[in-house]
């Protein structure tokens, strides 16, 4: 049942129901029997069947990028079948990937005794543990994980963070040296080191390893979400927006890649409304929304100063509006006059 291949930590595993069922009944043999219903045949294929469904569901919700869905769907599938390994793996990974680390820690923990030694189940359950800055026991798990899979991009990674976390400094770095050098023509490499690029703000160099990237692996998860955030620091809109885009089309559940589109127009908006008050600076309702722009992005100073300028701009305008009344009252009252 062991098919997963990568997608950030892992993708979860495709489980045919009989698969489930054959694997609980392998593992029951060897543990102690507990009184319990008995099942008839047709009920036991039901329940497998049913699994089937749900994990069929969660997986789809996962590769749109709706993890808490997925996790709800995976949940299903443990309360049936908690004892098969890719089970307790597949929530654990769902957990992770909905931010809800401390929740990912037992399903992972019981796929590994099921399952001692799978280096992706160490992977995840390290991962996790970072995240709840638990960072020595992070490093425990993505040690034994190295063990049994030492080319894993993903592995030296996370695990270069937690000794970077330790302040075992020398330790990480020969992490990062070896995802070099054991993975010279991996893309999910370049793509962690566009991100490092990107993060420290070097985003030609960022764009160069993306493109490596693009050219190994198309379909690499996240690729099109760092081309948007990338081609955001270059300052290139409309190559922003594509990059994103895609992203969204190939994972429509993605809050991320949603969030970075939305602050993504905002960005243009802003341009667009700065120039609007260049060319028309009495224009009041360019310097409202420019000022509403600011806010969003938290340019407070700019935001209060273009706010104070379209209040006054709005008192003018009513000023305006009463003097041309008055002229307009005044002049046919005038004309009542005789001549």
């Amino acid at each position: 049942m062991d098919y997963r291949s990568s997608i950030r930590s892992a993708l979860p595993l495709c489980l045919g129901f009989y698969s489930l069922f054959l694997a609980a009944v392998s593992l029951a043999a060897h543990q102690t029997p507990k009184p319990a219903l008995t099942l008839s045949p047709e009920q036991k294929t039901l329940r497998a069947e049913q699994a089937d469904q749900w994990n069929n569901e969660g997986l789809r919700f996962f590769a749109e990028g709706r993890f808490a869905e997925a996790a709800e769907a995976f949940e299903k599938v443990y309360e049936l079948f908690p004892n098969v390994p890719d089970v307790g793996y597949n929530l654990g990974l769902a957990y992770q990937q909905a931010g809800k680390y401390e929740l990912s820690i037992e399903p992972l923990q019981r796929s590994l005794t099921h399952r001692p030694g799978d280096p992706a189940a160490f992977r995840a359950l390290g991962v996790s543990l970072l995240y709840l800055n638990r960072l020595r026991q992070g490093a425990d798990q993505l040690e034994k994980s190295l063990q049994a899979d030492p080319k894993n991009v993903d592995t030296l990674y996370h695990l270069a963070l937690a000794y970077y976390g330790l302040k075992e400094f020398d330790r990480a770095e020969e992490c990062l040296r070896w995802m070099f050098d054991r993975n010279p023509d991996s893309a999910l490499l370049h793509l962690r080191t566009a991100n490092a690029h990107r993060i420290n703000r070097r985003y030609q160099e960022a764009l160069a390893e993306l493109l490596k990237a693009l050219a190994l692996d198309p379909n690499l998860p996240s690729l099109y979400l760092e081309l948007g955030l990338t081609y955001i620091g270059l300052k290139n809109g409309a190559l922003a927006q594509v990059a994103l885009e895609e992203e969204v089309r190939r994972h429509p559940g993605s809050a991320e890649a949603l969030l970075t589109l939305g602050e993504l127009f905002l960005v243009v908006a802003e341009g667009h409304l700065e120039q609007a008050v260049k060319l028309d600076p009495k224009h009041r309702r360019a310097h409202y929304l420019l000022a509403k722009v600011y806010q969003r992005r938290r340019k407070d100073d700019r935001a209060q100063a273009e706010f104070a300028v379209a209040e006054t701009l709005a008192k003018q305008e009513h000023a305006d509006l009463e003097n041309s009344f008055r002229t307009m009252v005044e002049a046919g009252e005038g004309s009542n006059q005789p001549k």
